[in-house]
């Protein structure tokens, strides 16, 4: 069973450590071990009720009450409010502690019932990108652990695998494909995946040709398919970075539309000739403009 200390407890729900502290006094909720220099250590259960603790007290509860129940009946009054994301009140600590646990199952299983309710753009949209933000700001914190960072994006990034791989095949009559490529130093995939199964989804050809790809092989390619567009996603680029690396790209294709995403325009404005997209809606408005053969 892993340990946590009190600091990682305080990261992973919210709640101050010197609150933890004195529910430790006033309601004996927890009773952690302590090292050789009385350092406080958690198990995996103090941190399941914690985490469940901290969302029912965003729901109004009071701690009186909820001191006094055990994990399960936390657990269970705590599910209650899985799926609501009202006003954009998401709550990402099932997915967070399937995370912590390396619970695959789990956190599928979390992300299989919004994709039922809401679908699967809205799901990767509004539940696992805010969750993979999340996991970002824990692993810069230090509450989590780089291999949890990994474990997770592995997790979604084979979940969009299997999507894209499954979903419908392009419909005859399309015209010329999407090229999905992330360039050279570029390793972050999730992003392209997602754009590359909505793209493929919506009966439009795409050719995945994933991390790391050489601009002058992109060109080559898209040359050889006279291409429209091509779709690229950036993750550590600044913006002398993406002029430098996407302006031979407009200059030998300039009649394609180099479409972008990623987390580094965050801070960063791109380049104008990179057409910059942030959700399906945006990517589908694009595609219809260029090529009016998409699906309506």
């Amino acid at each position: 069973m892993a340990q946590y200390t009190i600091r990682q407890m305080e990261l992973l729900s919210g709640i101050r450590a010197s609150t933890i502290r004195m529910w430790e006094k006033r309601y004996n909720i927890f009773s952690p071990q302590r090292t050789d220099t009385n350092i406080r250590r958690y198990d995996d259960n103090d941190l399941r009720f914690i985490i469940n603790l901290s969302l029912l007290l965003k729901r109004g509860f009071r701690i009186s009450k909820l001191a006094s129940m055990s994990l399960e009946e936390l657990s269970d009054l705590a599910s209650k409010f899985v799926s609501d994301h009202r006003l954009g009140n998401i709550n990402l600590e099932p997915m967070i502690t399937a995370t912590i646990q390396y619970n695959e199952t789990e956190l599928l299983k979390h992300i299989s019932e919004w994709s039922e309710k809401h679908g699967i753009e809205y799901t990767f949209e509004n539940l696992v990108l805010p969750y993979l933000q999340r996991l970002g700001d824990l692993w810069q914190t230090g509450a989590i652990t780089t291999t949890h960072e990994h474990f997770a994006s592995n997790v979604i990034r084979n979940l969009l695998s299997h999507l894209y791989r499954t979903c419908k095949q392009p419909e005859i009559g399309k015209t010329t494909p999407i090229i999905f490529f992330l360039p050279e130093g570029e390793f972050h995939e999730i992003g392209l995946l997602y754009f590359a199964y909505v793209s493929k989804n919506a009966g439009y050809k795409t050719i995945y040709l994933g991390q790391s790809t050489p601009i002058d092989d992109v060109i080559k390619c898209a040359k050889d398919l006279n291409c429209k567009m091509v779709f690229t996603s950036l993750s550590s680029f600044v913006s002398a970075d993406m002029d430098e690396a996407f302006e031979p790209m407009k200059v030998a294709l300039p009649d394609v539309e180099i479409i972008a995403t990623g987390h580094a325009f965050t801070e960063k404005s791109g380049p104008s000739y990179l057409t910059y997209v942030s959700s399906a809606q945006d990517l589908m408005k694009i595609i219809a403009r260029l090529d009016p053969t998409i699906i309506k």
